[in-house]
């Protein structure tokens, strides 16, 4: 609301406004779910990390399985694909297509230990591309934990509220939704920018930006309620 110039409230505030009439609990177990054996190591930069992994999706009693590449960093989403299957050859093309988009990336690669991940071929592709991978602990899906929020979030706000009934249908939403994650959703790792903004290393700016409106309107309520004081002395 700050970025449109609808209100100006720092997130503390709005934070406490939401809280109090019970509007978090959704939020906070979906994207706000930290956990302490995380990666431990995080991202410095955009490309630093990038993490995938596979959700299955259920489609009119047809299971389809999402695949999608994170950016650790901003929490930009690469890329993503609904594939029919999650076989290694499937999970192979949609890295190598990833690579294609973003040539110059030398990224580290964070994903589990499914067997599309672990095999001899996948290994030679990320040499080949030159990802350094890095493995989850296993049996413990929380060491990839933004990937795995991201996949609770887009059922949560994408595929369960619109319902999609078929394969296109699907894809539809997911494609329109990505777009919103990453240019409208304000994402609370990352200080309720908007994922885009990161990535594109704006960030700083839109940030600036707030607090020069937030001070300024801080500034005209006190004017205003001096004002305002002034006149019920009279």
């Amino acid at each position: 609301m700050v970025d449109e110039n609808v209100a100006h409230l720092s997130e503390s505030k709005v934070y406490d406004i939401l809280s109090e009439h019970g509007k978090l609990a959704g939020w906070n177990q979906a994207e706000n779910g930290e956990t302490k054996k995380e990666y431990q190591h995080k991202p410095k930069y955009v490309h630093h990390h990038w993490h995938t992994d596979i959700a299955y999706i259920k489609i009119n009693g047809i299971f389809y399985f999402l695949i999608m590449m994170l950016d650790g960093y901003s929490r930009y989403m690469l890329d993503w694909e609904l594939m029919p299957d999650m076989l290694g050859g499937s999970v192979e093309l949609f890295v190598q297509k990833v690579k294609d988009k973003y040539q110059f990336a030398k990224p580290k690669l964070i994903n589990d230990n499914g067997s599309q991940f672990i095999s001899l071929e996948f290994k030679k592709l990320l040499h080949k591309l030159e990802i350094q991978q890095v493995f989850t602990r296993r049996n413990h899906p929380q060491t990839n934990g933004k990937i795995e929020r991201l996949n609770g979030i887009v059922k949560q706000e994408a595929i369960r509220p619109n319902s999609p009934q078929s394969y296109q249908e699907a894809w539809d939403v997911l494609n329109n939704y990505c777009y919103q994650y990453n240019h409208q959703r304000l994402h609370a790792g990352i200080n309720f920018l908007r994922p885009a903004d990161m990535f594109f290393g704006r960030g700083q700016q839109v940030l600036t930006e707030r607090k020069i409106k937030i001070e300024t309107a801080r500034t005209n309520r006190k004017q205003k309620n001096l004002e305002d004081r002034l006149k019920n002395m009279h």
